[in-house]
């Protein structure tokens, strides 16, 4: 495999630990994982791992922090069950994908293996699968050597305590905001109730005669359609955090597993300066020595979703995207755009395609549908405001729209980093092969701006005119300023209010 001419060897790993609010308190912990990750994904480029290889150990790090919503620590569904999103894409476009799956420990794995034969036919004209859901990967999984964990193990200490917190919080929201008769009697006629009373003469001997004698005529196997149901009011949540059915035909109990809080504890549950709120996905972006780029998405995604929900982590061009190179192009330009955020809101605004072309021709979305031409920083903030923020899709909605978008540029220049977001803070890890440690922070915004950014450019050593020697310098770093409303200067421990970090000839 080529070098990208111009790189010089030049390759890094970018992460984010979710878009959302991460409280002062634990922000050292976020800020420490990240640069494990990156740490982690930077071992396997060292040694000439591909970007692939450093995205998918990056994001098993991330996973395996209880302090981050994927893999170990995920938020739950309002069963009580972690279910996983997840998606990785190389530098061809190539992809490998997961949505809503139980049981299993390192999603992104998963994600991998599939990956690895989503490219190879299985023979016959079979097409293999870049995305399966639910029980379907959790058996893909299986038959793949990947861990496969009970839920029990999934759900930390931290994690648990949400669940029970919302489990009760939902219960007395909707015991002060009871339904409506209408709804009520909708509820009701979808609920299955027998048509006729329990002691009504039974004609169930004479159907299954009837069966008997239809199986003899014709000997294929029948399928009992026939299913109990619970006849009786609709089950309530009991103070000891297990629901209850009481009929007259007997009564049913079942358990969540995590017991409520007494009633007298009940509170609205404001957010705690010592509490995280991070709504969605982790991502990283690497670029390997042979300048091939690829991007990676981890989620647990909301918590209390519906079981089956499946977020933007799983879904490329929504979560994740990767604009490959142009052969034509003599810039050799690459695009990768990982996203966070309200899951629904990403999907109907295909957030992270949409920032990834805005990125990669640099230019903003202007009136009658024509575009300006603009610098990179500029396409990326305009590209939040106006085709996220004001989508139509979200300006009709009643759900808050969140959103944080890492994007690296790759080009014969160099590597550009890229990052922006709605929400309170935004925790980035960043490593390349000039850094002697890791860049991490947390980038902020108070006066809650409708877009805080910033970035960085990484650029490959100069060689010498009429000489095959290279000189050995510092690399080359340009950072981008933030967007003026954003009152936190600081972006992985550089100056943005500088206009260009000087260099030094040796």
């Amino acid at each position: 495999m080529a070098k990208a001419q111009g790189t010089d060897d030049l390759f890094a790993i970018f992460v984010h630990a979710g878009a959302g609010y991460h409280s002062r308190e634990n922000e050292v912990k976020h800020l420490k994982v990240c640069e494990l990750a990156v740490e982690a994904g930077m071992a396997f480029l060292r040694h000439g791992g591909t970007a692939v290889s450093a995205v998918e150990m990056a994001l098993m790090v991330l996973e395996d922090a209880p302090i981050t919503n994927a893999g170990l620590g995920s938020n739950l569904n309002e069963q009580g069950i972690v279910e996983c999103d997840a998606s990785i894409v190389d530098h061809f476009g190539r992809s490998g994908a997961v949505g809503a799956v139980p049981s299993v420990k390192n999603p992104i794995q998963l994600a991998r293996r599939i990956y690895d034969k989503a490219c190879k036919s299985p023979g016959m004209s079979r097409v293999p699968p870049n995305l399966l859901c639910g029980e379907g990967a959790t058996n893909f999984a299986w038959n793949n050597n990947v861990v496969v964990v009970p839920n029990d193990v999934l759900v930390s200490p931290l994690a648990g305590q949400r669940f029970k917190n919302w489990t009760f919080d939902i219960a007395e929201w909707e015991r002060e905001n009871p339904k409506d008769e209408m709804e009520i009697q909708a509820e009701y006629l979808r609920r299955a109730k027998p048509l006729i009373p329990a002691d009504f003469p039974s004609i169930q001997k004479h159907i299954d005669a009837a069966r008997r004698l239809d199986i003899q005529e014709r000997p294929f196997r029948v399928m009992d359609a026939q299913a109990k149901v619970l006849d009786g009011p609709e089950p309530k949540i009991q103070s000891d955090g297990t629901l209850s059915s009481h009929g007259d035909n007997g009564s049913a109990e079942f358990s969540s597993g995590v017991p409520l809080p007494d009633k007298d504890a009940y509170t609205a549950n404001p957010r705690s300066d010592k509490d995280d709120f991070i709504t969605d996905t982790v991502g990283a972006i690497a670029i390997d020595k042979y300048g091939n780029i690829a991007a990676g998405s981890s989620s647990g995604g909301i918590g209390m979703k519906h079981p089956g929900r499946i977020g933007p982590a799983a879904l490329i061009g929504i979560g994740t995207h990767v604009i490959p190179v142009d052969s034509t192009d003599p810039t050799q330009c690459a695009v990768a755009v990982v996203a966070s955020g309200t899951g629904e809101h990403i999907a109907s605004t295909f957030a992270a395609s949409t920032c990834a072309t805005r990125v990669y021709y640099s230019h903003r979305k202007a009136r009658e549908g024509l575009f300006d031409q603009v610098n990179e920083e500029e396409a990326i903030a305009a590209m939040l405001e106006n085709e996220f923020t004001g989508h139509p899709a979200v300006k009709n909605s009643d759900i808050d729209a969140s959103l944080g978008l890492l994007a690296v540029k790759k080009t014969n220049e160099g590597i550009a980093l890229f990052f922006a977001h709605n929400t309170d803070s935004f925790a980035i890890g960043s490593l390349s092969s000039r850094d002697e440690k890791a860049q991490c922070v947390m980038s902020r915004n108070p006066s809650h701006a409708p877009v805080a950014q910033g970035g960085m450019m990484i650029r490959p050593k100069k060689i010498s005119n009429g000489s095959k020697k290279r000189k050995h310098q510092e690399p080359q770093r340009r950072p981008y300023s933030p967007h003026p409303e954003n009152t936190d200067k600081s972006c992985l421990g550089l100056d943005l209010s500088a206009a260009e970090l000087p260099t030094q000839d040796s």
